[in-house]
């Protein structure tokens, strides 16, 4: 077991190093690790494991060939891809924002019944960014790895 030669210093040194990990390295690696989570989201067809409700184009029997590409094509994924490819991290010091900022990905990730031209399309909830116990589990990991980094040797 070694002795701390310069107790003072090495507190000080061990407290900027926990601040760097608070401040910067835990909300980075939360970030990632959300991103990366709700992204998966959309790979899954479900929020951490509660699948989406489907949509019409996949259930309608009276749609023509036309639509035999949607039928295929995976839930919120649509044409282009774009709003899975949407979700991104804001890092501030001490906080992390992930969010989408597509203008329908609330609609989509809310539910609504005020959707569409006419304001009469009903979007149910397909939520792909949120609170739940595993986005909380995330977090906790990320803070402890931060941390661990921070005060090893």
């Amino acid at each position: 077991m070694s002795t701390i030669r310069n107790p003072d210093k090495y507190f000080a040194q061990l407290g900027v190093k926990i601040e760097r990990a608070v401040m910067h390295d835990a909300p980075l690696i939360i970030g990632n690790e959300l991103v990366k989570a709700f992204k998966q989201n959309f790979q899954d067809e479900a929020f951490f494991g509660k699948k989406w409700q489907d949509v019409k184009r996949r259930t309608n029997p009276t749609k023509g060939k036309e639509h035999l590409a949607d039928a295929r094509r995976k839930i919120l994924t649509g044409r282009t891809g774009n709003l899975g490819r949407s979700i991104r991290k804001e890092v501030r010091d001490g906080s992390v924002r992930i969010y989408s900022d597509l203008p329908y990905s609330a609609a989509h990730n809310e539910g609504t019944t005020t959707a569409g031209r006419g304001h009469h399309t009903v979007i149910p909830q397909r939520q792909f960014i949120g609170r739940s116990k595993e986005v909380d589990d995330i977090v906790r990991a990320a803070i402890e790895k931060a941390m661990r980094r921070a005060i090893e040797p």
